[in-house]
């Protein structure tokens, strides 16, 4: 979901996020409010900030372009899940990312991440974010389009539903099952 802003404010936002010197509570006020608004000046600071030094920060502006599901922010997402400089934490972020926005034009850098990225973290998401576009790919129209009551785009399909609390336990306490299959 998309709001409206006026231009000013949303200059403010973006400057607020870059802004090195604002605290860091100023900066993630900014990020959020950002994660709500369309456009080339909130995708742009965003993809700025998934640079940024601090790692919590990037991690979160990666996370909130996600959340936008904005295509035009993958050829950035991919430099940021490549990129193995970064911190494994952005890393993955990006990659949950790209799984979020659902592209299949992803799949072969996530393959290509997931054979090789050297932390297991990145790996795994990657595993989710492949997994999530296949199941979107392969889900009926109304499956496909459900929109979650909590404004947010989780990064694997949900369980299906009917299953018990035990059968849930059970499923999570076996590690030879697949919980991304129940």
């Amino acid at each position: 979901m998309a709001f409206e802003s006026s231009a000013e404010t949303e200059r403010f936002l973006c400057e607020r996020l870059l802004d090195a010197a604002q605290p860091i509570a100023e900066r993630f006020r900014a990020l959020f409010s950002l994660r709500n608004l369309r456009g080339d000046g909130p995708r742009q600071a965003l993809l700025q900030a998934a640079r940024d030094p601090s790692n919590l920060l990037a991690h979160e502006a990666a996370f909130a372009l996600g959340q936008m599901q904005d295509a035009e922010a993958i050829p950035a997402l991919e430099g940021v899940l490549k990129d193995l400089s970064l911190h494994p934490i952005v890393r993955h972020e990006a990659a949950e990312a790209l799984g979020a926005i659902g592209l299949e034009k992803s799949i072969s850098l996530l393959k290509e991440s997931l054979a090789a990225d050297p932390a297991v973290e990145v790996q795994e998401t990657c595993e989710l974010a492949l997994r999530r576009i296949e199941g979107q790919k392969n889900a009926s129209g109304a499956e496909s389009t459900t929109i979650s009551p909590y404004l947010s785009v989780d990064p694997a399909l949900p369980a299906k539903q009917g299953l018990s609390v035990e059968q849930l336990r059970y499923a999570f306490e076996d590690n030879s099952i697949c919980v991304h299959r129940l």
